[in-house]
């Protein structure tokens, strides 16, 4: 076959693949010079980098994405580290990404962007170059390698003879062609009718119907729409809109919401397609019928929040990219909502709509539905780009089945205790698979980039509780501490700012402990246990282990911090660690506030932690009213529960004389409350088995001196009569005794 030039090339594999409705990433292996000229081939190419409006009118025009430093446009077509995200929920026909200072996380994510018949172009260096640039990174170099024995990526070198398609790589499985089958049905291949209401699969009709069914059945039955990228749920959320307001007969507001407005792209131009004669606006619709006129708008998640927005119909798009304590928020004020994301874990706040939200989702609305979307819509089924990110990134790994028995931790010899060396991680596949699945189902803000920090950060060690050759824990730990005298200065003084180096610094920066330096640490930054044997100890087990083998590193403190629920920092405390600092602010992505604690491992780091302890305790009670007013009442009195004995006063004569007046109803509250305050924390330090229910809205309204009006909605007190008796009892029941 005679060779032939690289728009030939470019061409005929854009027809290729748009007869399979597929997409191919290629890599242009290289001299960055000589893949430019490459591109500057391509008319569609050379209009974007001149920054020339393409006219959406003419068909063989392309639409371009670029992730490059390296390339000089507009600041508007320009996509980086920090705005990439931005972008999901966008389409084009070509993305050009540069691999220098290669973003996995970006990689991932913007793959989804690329619509059938379309092109990833990698900007890759040629082998002498990366084998110097990857020569200290694990990941790259099996990232390198995924690309290599992929056949249906394309590489191009500039020793490459560009031939036809169908004979530059093997064709793709004629099959790969999408119809719309059923997957239920025991005769291949039978063929179910057409999709209705122009919708591209029987998936997206069905979501369709499931998304009107939540307008018009019950209220508080959230919808819950997953799929991966490229499954028409955006799509079919326009569509339903567009069905809803063609059939109503009366006026009705309906609501988008979204991370940013970019991301409802496809959702407006899917709505233009529906409702070609309403009024469209940059983010809102207006639809008049009959002398009705119905409005669909696109409002932001904090302005919904902190606003009074009335609406019919709440839409929620790209779930998984917002914060679940405002997606909490949402639920709680609106009674007709659609949540709809991606599951995979690029979207923004990773499995923490899966991890975290669908648990409370289940539990505040238990009459929720879900439906998964699994038929591809922009693209064939095994789309070759598609399968390979998620290969290369470990986005389908999959927790293998183990067995369940009782007895896992009693057989505590048939459970081996691992350090994994990294290398020997980045050459096993299965294994890697493995202790990445496990790890991926307990963090909430999981990504590709974690990928790449475990099998790249050499403070980083991974450690795994096997069992029968399955892995069912595993833990990353980084080792902190012991810094030069002048970078702890800098520190001290604000000057720098150290990497992994979190623990002791913050122990300086935000304790006041200039000797924390002085000690080793070994941060817990990940652990995760397999969810088929959860609850029987082996988290508990597991820690230990890992307590051997960081004394047997001689490290002075065992270390964690996360983003703080009752039940976490429970198990923490419940295995002694210790409370060292809870942070002011809540965490953007879980609503929840971080904390820091540490496990001391011999004498002299058990009078640090002591006096670690003893200072955050001096001030979190009276903080309690100020910044950690919206800490989580269940978790303050859980951490005043662990407040050392010899920390706590005892309760004074007088103040059980007032404590006695009040509670046989001679004194009020405002005279009674610093005796109430001092002997509240008295019972929750000393008394052992605690009435933890009963005590909540003490502590919420005594500690966190909360609004009584707040208190009496939150705990379901009719009134404030009803609480202020309320507390008279829990005074008699409980804090007398301590008089």
């Amino acid at each position: 076959m005679k060779p032939t030039s690289f728009f030939d090339f470019i061409t005929t594999t854009q027809q290729f693949l748009a007869k399979k409705r597929q997409r191919r990433l290629l890599v242009l292996k290289g001299d960055k010079n000589w893949a430019k000229s490459l591109l500057a081939q391509l008319p569609s190419f050379s209009l974007f980098m001149e920054h020339k409006e393409q006219n959406e009118n003419t068909k063989t025009a392309a639409t371009w994405l670029l992730f490059s430093e390296q390339f000089s446009v507009t600041p508007s077509l320009r996509i980086n580290a920090k705005n990439y995200r931005h972008f999901l929920g966008t389409e084009c026909d070509y993305l050009l990404f540069d691999g220098e200072s290669f973003n996995v996380d970006a990689f991932a994510a913007l793959s989804g962007t690329i619509k059938a018949g379309g092109l990833l172009f990698l900007l890759w260096p040629e082998k002498a170059e990366a084998e110097k640039l990857h020569a200290n990174s694990l990941f790259l170099q099996r990232f390198d390698q995924q690309l290599f024995k992929d056949n249906e990526v394309i590489i191009i070198e500039p020793s490459t003879s560009l031939l036809e398609p169908a004979q530059h790589w093997q064709c793709v499985n004629e099959n790969n062609v999408i119809t719309p089958t059923s997957q239920n049905s025991a005769a291949i291949g039978a063929t179910l009718p057409l999709p209705a209401y122009g919708c591209a699969t029987v998936d997206q009709q069905c979501a369709v119907e499931a998304i009107e069914k939540v307008f018009s059945g019950h209220r508080n039955r959230p919808l819950v729409l997953t799929a991966d990228r490229g499954r028409g749920k955006s799509s079919a959320l326009a569509i339903a809109c567009a069905r809803l307001i063609k059939t109503a007969k009366q006026s009705i507001n309906i609501t988008i919401t979204a991370p940013h407005q970019q991301a409802l792209s496809v959702f407006f131009q899917q709505l233009k397609v529906s409702l070609p004669h309403a009024h469209h606006e940059q983010h809102k619709l207006i639809y008049c019928h009959n002398s009705m006129q119905i409005e669909l708008t696109f409002v932001p998640v904090d302005k919904l929040i902190h606003d009074d927005i009335k609406t019919h119909f709440l839409l929620v798009d790209e779930a998984g990219a917002i914060p679940v304590y405002l997606l909490t928020a949402l639920l709680q004020r609106y009674h007709r909502i659609v949540f709809s994301t991606t599951l995979h874990g690029y979207e923004g706040a990773g499995r923490g709509f899966t991890l975290k939200f669908l648990p409370h989702l289940k539990k505040i609305r238990p009459e929720f539905k879900t439906l998964h979307l699994n038929q591809p819509i922009r693209w064939a089924k095994a789309d070759p780009l598609e399968r390979f990110v998620f290969n290369s990134c470990l986005l389908n790994a999959e927790l293998g089945a183990i067995e369940t028995r009782e007895s896992l931790i009693k057989d505590s010899k048939d459970n081996f205790f691992q350090l994994i060396d990294r290398a020997s991680l980045a050459s096993n596949e299965a294994l890697l698979r493995q202790v990445f699945s496990v790890l991926v189902t307990a963090h909430y803000q999981t990504s590709p980039s974690d990928l790449a920090l475990m099998l790249d950060n050499p403070k980083i060690s991974i450690v795994t509780i096997s069992r029968n050759d399955q892995v069912i824990a595993v833990a990353l730990l980084i080792a902190e501490g012991n810094c030069t005298t002048g970078d702890v200065k800098a520190i001290a003084e604000g000057q720098r700012r150290l990497k992994d180096q979190f623990t002791p610094q913050s122990l300086l920066t935000h304790c006041g402990f200039k000797q924390a330096f002085n000690y080793r640490y070994l941060r817990i930054m990940r652990i995760a246990v397999h969810p088929s044997v959860q609850q029987q100890g082996i988290g508990s087990y597991f820690l230990g282990q890992i307590s051997l083998f960081a004394q047997k590193q001689s490290f002075d403190f065992l270390a964690t911090s996360f983003g703080a629920t009752t039940a976490l920092l429970h198990f923490w405390l419940r295995n002694d660690y210790r409370i060292a600092r809870v942070g002011f602010n809540k965490d953007h992505a879980s609503g929840e506030h971080s904390v820091l604690l540490l496990n001391a491992l011999n004498k002299q780091s058990k009078l640090f932690q002591g006096n670690v302890q003893q200072h955050f305790y001096r001030s979190f009670a009276y903080l309690l009213t100020d910044e950690y007013q919206t800490l989580a009442t269940p978790i303050a009195t859980l951490l005043l529960r662990y407040c050392p004995r010899e920390q706590s006063k005892s309760v004074a004569m007088i103040d059980q004389q007032v404590i006695e007046a009040f509670a046989n109803k001679k004194q009020l509250y405002a005279a009674s409350v610093y005796s109430l305050h001092l002997a509240l924390l008295r019972y929750l330090a000393t008394e052992k088995n605690i009435n933890e229910q009963a005590v909540l809205a003490i502590v919420a309204r005594v500690l966190q001196k909360q609004p009584i009006n707040s208190l009496c909605k939150q705990y379901g007190f009719t009134g404030k009569k009803a609480f202020n008796q309320y507390m008279v009892d829990f005074v008699n029941t409980y804090l007398k005794r301590l008089t």
